[in-house]
């Protein structure tokens, strides 16, 4: 089941630069990608750091999304993607293995990319053996689809929203021209939270975010990079972390090591968040 408020997270477009060898940098991306998948994040957002590598982070990050069966239409040959290959399945609801038309039930909604379109209606690669037809106009060829199966011979269908299905659908990217500080001060957000090993341990808190993870519609939690800390980045905006966010937690107390990598503290933060009812 999806989550019935929104869950986004803030990532550093420097979070992969403290390794210096791309495979390394995928490696620690699929973390990211599996974590977000398995504790269900809505968003992903890449806010602005140096060095920037928003651009590998998007593209590995929006392969892992892309159900096995489309990224042959939506991704080329990149040197970003060049481990690709090593990245584990996501295995969501939208990431469907079986590929005959024959065992697809009515009602079954797929992701599919748009293979033939004219007036009367488009054909939909939804990674089984014949394509789904659906009538009337609708977006151009290439274009990446939602669609709900209403009948199996001839295989025809709608499409959907992500927002109408009850099931977790994965994570959408966003790269952000806001930096941290801006970003977490938007309106769109009714909850902030930062992550920083300088913040009050998250089990102070445990009653008062359950509560208000209980009452909000979107969520945002943010994390830092490894050369520096919420309040470091924040810092260089001119303003005070205290001031952007309405909680700092540190989530890993009493850590074991002298650092925690992003990729590890948002397993750690998603494993504990996850257990507040929503």
């Amino acid at each position: 089941m999806k989550r019935r408020n929104s869950l986004s997270l803030a990532l550093p477009a420097s979070m992969v630069s403290e390794h210096t060898d791309l495979r390394d940098k995928t490696a620690a991306l699929a973390q990211v990608g599996r974590a977000a998948a398995i504790y269900r994040v809505d968003e992903i957002i890449i806010y602005p750091d140096k060095p920037d590598e928003s651009l590998l982070m998007k593209y590995v990050l929006g392969y892992m999304e892309t159900p096995q069966y489309l990224r042959k239409y939506l991704f080329k040959v990149r040197p970003e993607l060049r481990y690709a290959g090593a990245l584990p399945p996501l295995r969501t609801m939208h990431h469907p293995v079986d590929d005959e038309a024959a065992n697809i039930d009515v009602g079954e909604v797929r992701e599919g990319v748009v293979t033939e379109a004219n007036d009367n209606g488009f054909l939909v690669d939804v990674g089984v053996d014949q394509p789904l037809k659906v009538d009337g106009r609708g977006p151009s060829k290439g274009s990446r689809v939602t669609v709900k199966v209403q009948r199996k011979r001839p295989l025809t269908g709608r499409p959907v929203k992500k927002s109408q299905l009850d099931d977790y659908w994965g994570y959408d990217l966003r790269g952000s021209r806001a930096r941290l500080g801006e970003l977490a001060l938007s309106p769109e957000w009714d909850l902030t939270i930062a992550t920083s090993r300088l913040g009050e341990e998250i089990g102070k808190h445990t009653y008062e975010l359950s509560t208000a993870w209980l009452t909000c519609r979107k969520t945002l939690v943010a994390f830092g990079s490894h050369k520096e800390g919420i309040h470091e980045i924040v810092m260089r905006e001119g303003r005070r972390a205290e001031e952007c966010f309405r909680y700092i937690l540190n989530t890993i107390p009493s850590q074991g090591t002298e650092t925690v990598r992003t990729e590890e503290a948002v397993h750690a933060t998603l494993a504990i968040l996850n257990n507040f009812k929503d």
